[in-house]
C-alpha cells in the first residue's frame, strides 16, 4: 500500500501478509500437504487426457476402417441373370485375431471374444473394446475433478480470510455421499439387467426370428419347390431376404431414405429401387413381395394349400420380427425414469467431487492435526474418480445397448451376419437339389411310380417323394383339377382352390 512500491510487488506483499496472518493463527499452511495434493491431481487429470485421446483416435480408427471397406465391396461375378439380381454382390467375411482375445470380421466389429482370457489377471490391462475407452468417461472425470478444484479454492479462501465460521463439515458432506450410494447401486443394478434383457431380446427374438425365417424358407423350397425351373425363383427369394436385413439395419441408422447403395451391391435392381423408394418400413414391404411368389406358385398348382399355409407363416414370422425389432427401437425405457437416474447419479458424483475438494483444502490448510483425524485427500480422489467411472459406465453401458444396430464397433456384426446367413442359406438349397446316394436308395425302395410328375423329383429332392408318399398324396395329372374344400378345413381359401 505504500505509493513507493513498484506495481507488481504490491500483490505480492498482500499475499505475504495474508500467509503471516495465518502462521500466527492455529491454523498453519503445509507446503509439503500442496505439493503432493497438486501431483496427485495433476496426476489424475493427464491420465485422463490420455484416456480421452485414446479413446477419440479408437473411435476416428474404427470408422475409417469401416468406411474403407464399405468403399471396396468386390462384385461377385456369377453368370447368373443381372436381370433378376441374382448376383449378390457381397464380399465374404474375413475373421481376424490379433491378440487372442478378440475376433473381428473386416469391417472392424467384434464377433466373438476368448472368454477364458477375458476374466485373466492380464486383462486387466487391456482398454481396447471396454468402456474406458468411450470419449464420455474421461471427459465426466475431468469434471469431477474440476468441482472437487472449486470446492478446494472455495474452502481454502476461508482460511485466508480468516473466516473459520464459513468452513465446510467434511462429516456432513461425508453422510450425504453415503446415503445416495446406499440406494443408486441397487437402482443401476435392475437398470443395467433391464437394458442387457433388451439387448438379447433385440439378437433372438427380433433378428433371431427373421433370421431363423429366412433359414426355414431356404430349407423348405427345395423340397416343395424343386428342379432347375424354380433355381432363380430359390435365389430370387434369398435374394429378398437378404434385401430385408439391410434395410432393417439401414431403417435402424435412419439410412433407407436413399437405396442406390443397394442397387451397386445388387440385391435391388432399378424398377425395385424405384418402387420402394418412397414407401415407409421398406424391410417389412419385401416381405409382401416373397409372399406374392408363394401365392403365384400356388396359383400355377406347384403347391398345395398346406405348404403355401406353411410359407405364408414364414414370412409373417420374419415380418414380425422385423416389426419387433422397431418395436424396442422406438419404444424406449420412460424419460423420466432414465432422467431421475441420471440425475442421481450427477448429484452423487457432484457430492463425492466436493467431499474430496474439502478434505484437500482441510489436509492443506489445517496441519495441526497430528493424531490422523483429519479426512485424507488421496483416499477422497481415489473415491470421487472410481466412483465417477463405475456410475457413469452403467448409464453408458445401458445407452450403448439400447440401440445395437448402430455403426459403433460394440453394435451387431451388420455385414458379417448378413455373409453368414447368405452363405448357410445358399448351403440348405444346394444340399436340396443334389441329394446323397443312400437318399435316392431310400427314394427307389419307396417305389416312386415311373413315369409320374414326382419321378423326376424323387431322383433330384427325393425327400420331397417320401414326404409326398408318407401324406398319401395321389400325383397329380398334367391338367389342374379343382377341387372343392371347406375354409374352415385349410384355412386359405374361400370356396375353391387348385391343388
Amino acid at each position: 500500500r505504500q505509493p513507493g512500491r513498484p506495481l507488481l510487488q504490491r500483490p505480492l506483499a498482500t499475499i505475504a501478509a495474508m500467509a503471516a496472518d495465518v502462521a500466527g493463527q492455529q491454523y498453519l499452511f503445509s507446503p509439503l500437504h500442496a505439493v503432493t495434493l497438486a501431483g496427485h491431481y495433476v496426476f489424475a487429470f493427464c491420465l485422463a487426457l490420455v484416456a480421452y485421446a485414446a479413446s477419440r483416435r479408437l473411435q476416428r480408427q474404427g470408422e475409417e476402417a469401416r468406411k474403407r471397406f464399405y468403399a471396396a465391396i468386390d462384385v461377385d461375378d456369377k453368370e447368373d441373370s443381372a436381370a433378376t439380381g441374382l448376383s449378390i454382390k457381397a464380399r465374404n467375411v474375413d475373421i481376424f485375431d490379433e491378440s487372442n482375445l478378440f475376433q473381428y470380421d473386416s469391417a472392424g466389429y467384434i464377433l466373438k471374444y476368448n472368454h477364458k482370457n477375458s476374466i485373466a489377471s492380464k486383462a486387466a490391462l487391456c482398454w481396447k473394446h471396454t468402456i474406458a475407452v468411450v470419449p464420455a468417461m474421461s471427459r465426466r472425470i475431468m469434471v469431477s475433478m474440476a468441482i472437487a478444484c472449486i470446492a478446494f479454492a472455495i474452502d481454502a479462501s476461508t482460511y485466508l480470510i480468516d473466516a473459520v465460521s464459513l468452513n465446510v463439515n467434511t462429516r456432513d458432506i461425508q453422510d450425504a455421499t453415503k446415503f445416495f450410494n446406499s440406494f443408486i447401486g441397487m437402482l443401476l443394478a435392475f437398470y443395467l439387467s433391464k437394458m442387457l434383457s433388451r439387448w438379447w431380446d433385440m439378437r433372438n427374438s427380433t433378428l433371431g426370428r427373421l433370421w431363423g425365417a429366412v433359414d426355414d424358407l431356404c430349407v423348405l423350397m427345395p423340397s416343395h419347390l424343386p428342379g432347375r425351373e424354380w433355381c432363380q425363383f430359390r435365389k430370387l427369394v434369398l435374394r429378398y431376404c437378404l434385401l430385408s436385413y439391410e434395410l432393417t439395419f439401414m431403417q435402424a441408422q435412419g439410412e433407407d431414405a436413399s437405396v442406390d447403395e443397394l442397387v451397386e451391391w445388387r440385391l435391388l435392381t432399378e424398377d425395385e429401387a424405384d418402387m420402394l423408394r418412397n414407401e415407409p418400413s421398406k424391410p417389412q414391404v419385401v416381405w409382401a413381395w416373397v409372399a406374392g411368389m408363394f401365392s403365384n406358385a400356388h396359383r400355377q398348382g406347384r403347391i398345395c394349400n398346406v405348404v403355401l399355409r406353411l410359407f405364408y407363416t414364414k414370412c409373417m414370422d420374419a415380418r414380425g420380427g422385423i416389426g419387433a425389432t422397431f418395436a424396442y427401437l422406438d419404444t424406449q425405457l420412460p424419460f423420466m425414469y432414465v432422467h431421475l437416474l441420471a440425475c442421481l447419479v450427477h448429484a452423487a458424483n457432484l457430492i463425492a467431487a466436493m467431499d474430496a475438494g474439502t478434505s484437500a483444502a482441510h489436509y492443506v490448510m489445517d496441519s495441526t492435526d497430528v493424531g490422523g483425524q483429519a479426512p485424507k485427500p488421496t483416499i477422497r480422489l481415489l473415491q470421487v474418480v472410481l466412483q465417477t467411472f463405475f456410475y457413469n459406465a452403467v448409464l453408458e453401458i445401458g445407452q450403448i445397448f439400447s440401440d445395437p444396430l448402430g455403426t459403433d464397433f460394440e453394435d451387431f456384426p451388420r455385414h458379417a451376419w448378413h455373409c453368414f446367413m447368405r452363405n448357410e442359406c445358399e448351403a440348405f438349397l444346394k444340399a436340396g437339389e443334389l441329394p446323397t446316394t443312400a437318399m435316392r436308395k431310400a427314394a427307389d425302395a419307396a417305389g416312386v411310380p415311373q413315369g409320374s410328375p414326382y419321378a423326376q423329383i424323387a431322383q433330384k429332392a427325393p425327400l420331397a417323394g417320401l414326404a409326398r408318399r408318407a401324406e398319401n398324396v395321389q400325383p397329380a395329372p398334367r391338367a389342374v383339377q379343382t377341387v372343392r374344400v371347406s375354409p374352415p378345413a385349410m384355412g386359405l381359401a374361400p370356396t375353391g382352390v387348385t391343388h
